[in-house]
């Protein structure tokens, strides 16, 4: 599942740098129902995740540390997710951040 999530960003960021050289609106809507589905789907792996969660070992804190594989579905789901807002944002003309050149 880890991979999965690496090459879903990989194809986030293939599909932006597509929609950043054609800027049309066919492509600005495709990339924001993309990544929309994108930031779903890796809230769904972590969500269905399969592997340990948490290491065995504790540290300082009374909470034992999550695991590698586990952390990179997770902050890969929240990127994606500020990420889709920017894209809303940019549709519906309230902020242009995300595409301004």
């Amino acid at each position: 599942m880890v991979f999965i999530a690496i090459l879903l960003d990989a194809l986030a960021v293939v599909a932006y740098f597509i929609q950043v050289g054609s800027m049309s609106h066919a492509f600005l809507m495709f990339g924001t129902v993309l990544q929309v589905l994108i930031t779903v789907a890796l809230f769904v792996m972590a969500f269905y995740y399969r592997g340990r969660r948490r290491k065995r070992y504790w540290m300082e804190t009374n909470r034992p540390p999550m695991t590698v594989g586990f952390i990179v579905i997770v902050v890969s789901g929240v990127l994606n997710a500020l990420v889709a807002i920017l894209y809303i944002c940019n549709v519906l003309g309230i902020n242009h951040l995300i595409f301004s050149v």
